[in-house]
């Protein structure tokens, strides 16, 4: 009878412990196919080691410890490794002091799944610095007095607006509807480019480095191939609870399909070219 006892206790133990090793393997493996595909993953990217059920109860687990974070309202659910909330593509996870960690909707998420061959893209952006004094402000300013600030365009490789404010605030604008700045290294540098030589421009020691620079407000896009169909035109807007907005719509100069996201990073133009030398690093090394 002791035996017996022994014996079924041993088999309880053992299969305790095969538990556990699984559930540490799993824990691994999925941390590391999140690392290797360096994307949003699911559960089909996954499976082939592990059964469903196991998959599910880690992965809960892992929320649960704050070693993945979950797409919101995607189904089949989608997940991303908490240091990828600071990529463009990713910006839907957002630091909130009161709530932790709070989770917006990932307007762009389903872009990676689209086969479109055009990268991510930046085709307007307003970002903001501070300067201590505006007297070097001069002729070819208008001044509006609703929003008691200085207004002026210039034609530069792109055209930019410039807005400054009394109390020492500016604004600058820049569009490129037609020739959006990738996001990726060339771009960038193409922006930061377009950057420096408004800062010429302007001719003021105490405006700051474009990489200082504080994005506030950007659209980001990505392009299907040109389509020749007469007549074609439509637009269709969304918006979720913290007021990012997505746009779906038929680019006429181009005779394309663009989707493009609303934002608000609030990140250095530095901050902005770091994360994407990861990025292109993580990719690299893959």
């Amino acid at each position: 009878m002791c035996s017996l006892r022994f014996v079924e206790k041993t088999r309880k133990m053992n299969k305790n412990d095969d538990m556990t090793m699984t559930t540490t393997t799993c824990r691994s493996h999925i941390l590391a196919e999140a690392k290797r595909l360096n994307r949003a993953f699911d559960y089909l990217d996954l499976t082939g080691c592990f059964a469903y059920g196991t998959l599910r109860n880690t992965i809960i687990e892992l929320r649960k410890e704050g070693k993945i974070l979950k797409l919101p309202k995607e189904n089949p659910a989608r997940f991303i490794l908490p240091e990828w909330a600071s990529r463009p593509e990713y910006s839907c996870v957002q630091k909130n002091d009161k709530k932790g960690m709070g989770v917006r909707f990932d307007f762009l998420s389903f872009l990676e799944g689209l086969g479109w061959d055009s990268v991510l893209a930046v085709h307007a952006l307003k970002l903001r610095f501070e300067v201590y004094s505006l007297p070097w402000l001069g002729a070819g300013w208008e001044y509006c007095k609703s929003s008691c600030s200085y207004r002026r365009r210039f034609d530069l490789s792109y055209p930019v607006s410039v807005q400054c404010f009394d109390t020492g605030t500016v604004l600058v604008s820049v569009k490129a509807g037609v020739r959006p700045f990738r996001l990726d290294l060339d771009g960038l540098l193409s922006l930061a480019s377009l950057l420096g030589e408004l800062r010429a421009c302007l001719r003021a020691p105490c405006i700051p480095e474009p990489a200082k620079w504080l994005i506030v407000q950007w659209h980001l896009n990505r392009d299907s191939e040109e389509i020749s169909i007469d007549g074609l035109n439509f637009h269709v807007s969304f918006r979720d609870f913290f007021h990012d907005v997505a746009r779906i719509y038929f680019k006429q100069k181009l005779n394309k399909v663009r989707v493009e996201a609303v934002q608000s990073p609030r990140r250095t133009m530095k901050d902005v070219f770091e994360s994407v030398l990861n990025r292109e690093q993580a990719l690299s090394d893959r």
